[in-house]
């Protein structure tokens, strides 16, 4: 190269310079001649010669030339300057870019780019881009089908979006965008509800962040994605419901409820006021489920829930805790003790009025009673189940004592302790052997002994003995009497072959009673079989003692399973006769053979002319059946008599003898 104007040593670092250069640069006269290039020029000039490029490439007839060696292409942005024009041959000085990679880069980011757009509307999700400073929302068009817009418009202003939050969530919704601008929040994230441009309401969760600030931190733009949830929130509501409600009544159930309790207690420390739990239960629920099926007694528990929700104010709670048991919680009532329990006294009858309305269910009209336990409190401490098992303690003794409804009181509490105190002893006196039986002769009017009665007994380990009057009841609540019962039959029954095995005993006849729960058992009929069988019995002479209001609560059944000890030739006595609801022909129906007069009529009946008449009226109607009469109760001889002569067959009283041992029935025999 010759530049007679420069200094040799400039011209040398001239012309290193363009040789270490990354662009092709060459001269040329008239297309033709070479004149000078770098070693990228000169290699890019044979190429254009050869591939008949160069006239093009000189006159920039091509704004990129691509160059292609048999692999990866490469593209060529030329730049001609021309240094010497006519007359003399036209020289070009040429430089050549190879812009390759810029070139494929620029194809990669519109080939991502447009992936990405297509991603973006096949996608379920609404992206959109917000200019905060103009106000605008850029958006695809899953955006536009979630908001209601016309797919064909890409854009909106945010007031237009903002417009269509739901008017009790928008206040959140722009206090979170607020707080992710302000940089509270790494990433702006908001559940809500939108009223969509066609009128429905549907539930998004919104997620953005900001992606440009100006040079203040203020930010510019936020980049986010919308998806719709209203499937979520639906699925979300049931688990909710699942969780807190039941499903049946669609009341509360027994967690939410103590929830609820648990925060009202901290509430009435602060007010003052008076709360009060209510715990009912449905008397003949499991009447109505056995003759008209689960589904009517479903309809009868949603029916008094819906009495329930209508008796009560919107603001007191209900819950189905279980089965046929309901709880409410009524707050508030008064600061005074006397007001809260006159209103509850009202409310407690208010409710029982309304449930004990009749109500028709599969074509038959279903009367129900309820029973209702109370426990008023103020500021209190206790946990919440110590709480509701005040209020179902009261319930308990409600139905016990036959009251519509009862206020837990500290008496309630001193005969609960004891009745968990007998329950517990009884859950070990099976274990323990505790439990033994005694034998109450019966007497013909001869005078001897035809028969004994089978009566439980208990003894705990201090010696004291507990009074079945006393522990029965309890071990029928609590299901402990389900064993208990197992354990007499068995007991009876080794006995009966005992003495079935003794010449002089062999005809005694022994009768045992049959508790409610035992008899309502679906394998009790198999049970008997099982009993007779394992100990080898002469069936009839074994009896069994039912209560009037254990055959009459469910008369079919009742039925069905005295017939099969009927032909079983196991005895069937009707005890406490005269004190339920059994009736002539309720007897008829009923395989019974025997009728024990209530000893409460036989003890009063010189003194209650009502009891004498009753008795003989009793006497009268079995001896019309062919029924057999037993007298219990019969302590005086002038008693005695006097049922003799009526008619009576056999008697049993401390007249004769109180229970004996086992052992000692020999003896009187």
């Amino acid at each position: 190269m010759h530049r007679d104007r420069l200094p040799e040593e400039k011209i040398s670092l001239f012309e290193q310079i363009i040789e270490h250069s990354s662009n092709a640069i060459f001269i040329v006269a008239g297309e033709e001649t070479l004149l000078f290039a770098n070693q990228a020029g000169e290699r890019l000039w044979h190429r254009l010669n050869n591939t008949g490029q160069l006239h093009a490439a000189l006159t920039q007839k091509t704004p990129v030339l691509k160059m292609s060696d048999g692999c990866a292409p490469h593209y060529i942005k030329p730049h001609v300057v021309l240094t010497q024009a006519a007359p003399a041959a036209a020289e070009y000085l040429f430089i050549g870019t190879d812009i390759s990679a810029e070139l494929l880069a620029q194809r990669e980011e519109r080939r991502l780019r447009r992936r990405l757009e297509q991603t973006m509307e096949i996608t379920e999700e609404g992206f959109w881009l917000w200019d905060i400073e103009k106000g605008w929302v850029s958006h695809n068009h899953c955006w536009s089908r979630l908001f209601g817009f016309d797919e064909s418009i890409l854009r909106h202003h945010e007031k237009e979006i903002f417009s269509q939050i739901h008017p009790e969530d928008a206040q959140r919704v722009r206090e979170s965008v607020a707080a992710h601008l302000r940089g509270e929040t790494a990433v702006f994230r908001c559940d809500y509800r939108v009223v969509n441009a066609c009128g429905n309401t549907l539930w998004i969760r919104n997620t953005g962040k900001a992606v440009r600030y100006d040079n203040e931190g203020v930010a510019l733009e936020m980049l986010g994605k919308a998806t719709d949830i209203t499937d979520v929130k639906a699925r979300e509501l049931e688990m909710h419901q699942l969780a807190w409600h039941d499903h049946l009544t669609q009341l509360d159930n027994r967690s939410r409820f103590y929830v609820k309790v648990d925060n009202l207690r901290q509430q009435t420390r602060v007010s003052g006021q008076y709360a009060a739990l209510l715990y009912l239960d449905l008397n003949r629920f499991k009447e109505v489920n056995d003759t008209l099926g689960h589904a009517a007694g479903d309809r009868l528990l949603i029916e008094v829930a819906r009495r329930l929700r209508n008796t009560l104010r919107a603001g007191d709670t209900i819950a189905r805790i279980g089965g046929d048991e309901f709880a409410i919680l009524i707050h508030p009532l008064s600061t005074e003790y006397l007001n809260a329990h006159g209103r509850l006294v009202i409310l407690a009858n208010r409710l029982i009025e309304a449930i004990e309305q009749d109500i028709a269910l599969e074509g038959a009209v279903v009367s129900i009673t309820t029973s209702i336990g109370i426990y008023l409190f103020q500021s209190e401490d206790e946990p919440v189940s110590e709480m509701l098992h005040k209020a179902d303690t009261a319930q308990y003794y409600s139905k016990r004592n036959q009251r519509k409804w009862m206020l837990w009181s500290p008496r309630l509490g001193e005969e609960q302790t004891q009745r968990d105190s007998i329950e517990t002893g009884l859950r070990r006196a099976l274990d323990n052997n505790e439990l033994f039986m005694l034998y109450q002769p019966q007497y013909s009017r001869q005078g001897e002994v035809n028969g004994v009665e089978a009566l439980l007994r208990w003894r705990t380990p201090s010696g004291r003995l507990i009074p079945p009057s006393t522990f029965i009841p309890v071990a029928e609540h609590s299901g402990l009497m389900l064993n208990i019962s197992q354990w007499v039959m068995d007991q009876v029954c080794q006995q009966l072959h005992h003495w079935q095995s003794q010449p002089a005993l062999a005809g005694l006849r022994v009768s045992m009673n049959i508790s409610p729960r035992q008899l309502k058992r679906n394998d009790f009929i198999k049970s008997v079989e099982q009993a007779i069988s394992r100990h080898g019995l002469q069936p009839g002479l074994l009896s069994m003692e039912m209560l009037e209001s254990s055959l009459t609560a469910d008369m079919p059944d009742a039925q069905r399973k005295l017939s099969a000890l009927k032909e079983m030739q196991v005895q069937v006595a009707l005890d406490n006769f005269g004190t339920g609801n059994a009736s002539l022909s309720g007897l008829r129906k009923l395989a019974i053979g025997e009728v024990k007069i209530d000893r409460s009529f036989v003890l009063d009946m010189a003194r209650n002319p009502d009891n004498l008449l009753t008795i003989r009226a009793i006497v009268a109607m079995c001896q019309a059946l062919g029924i057999d009469i037993v007298a219990e109760g019969v302590e005086k001889p002038e008693q005695f008599s006097a049922l003799s002569e009526m008619g009576c067959h056999r008697f049993q009283g401390w007249l004769f003898s109180r229970a004996v041992s086992a052992d000692k029935i020999a003896t009187l025999l």
